[in-house]
């Protein structure tokens, strides 16, 4: 917002998401794994051109190994971090299409990569990232003739509920960064 752009920004209940209504941005109800939220939402936003669209919803709740695995909590962890990101965008596409920005960013983490996975762990979100990654480059690939980039982005590890208290970046940091590349 203080380069002049206006935000509207997301909540599963907005009327608790008070440092999101402290920052002025316009807050408005949505659960990314319920498709009748995401249709809520994107009812209330008919008409609103959008620039730019940041999927940044993320849950974390399991860091165990293979065999501890919930699958059931796994398809829910799935269900938010890579199917979420999809039903946005789909839901938002004609506000993109309105839009000057055409820009897509979901976010996604270091963790999602295959290469660098060496020490096992936490396989639904890695395997969620991983998903959403290539959710993305499908994306790019699919709306790159009409304008439109679509950007994975890594926050780092940062000190946030998920990330904990010895994460190496504190969330000004993150954002900064995100910022710049954006």
């Amino acid at each position: 917002q203080e380069a002049g752009a206006t935000v509207i920004g997301t909540a599963r209940k907005p009327a608790e998401a008070e440092d999101l209504k402290k920052t002025g941005a316009r807050v408005v109800q949505l659960d990314v794994a319920d498709a009748a939220s995401v249709a809520a939402m994107a009812a209330e936003l008919e008409g609103v051109k959008i620039d730019a669209l940041l999927n940044n919803a993320g849950i974390f709740p399991q860091r165990e190994s293979i065999e501890d695995t919930d699958p059931d909590t796994a398809l829910k962890v799935y269900a938010v971090n890579t199917v979420g990101p999809l039903r946005v965008t789909q839901a938002l596409m004609p506000n993109l299409r309105a839009g000057e920005g055409k820009l897509i960013m979901n976010m996604s983490s270091g963790l999602g990569s295959i290469a660098n996975n060496a020490r096992g762990g936490m396989v639904d979100y890695r395997a969620s990232k991983s998903a959403l990654n290539m959710v993305s480059r499908t994306m790019a690939a699919e709306l790159e003739g009409e304008g439109f980039k679509v950007v994975v982005m890594s926050p780092g590890w940062v000190r946030t509920d998920m990330g904990g208290e010895n994460a190496n970046l504190s969330p000004e940091e993150s954002v900064k960064g995100i910022l710049k590349t954006l």
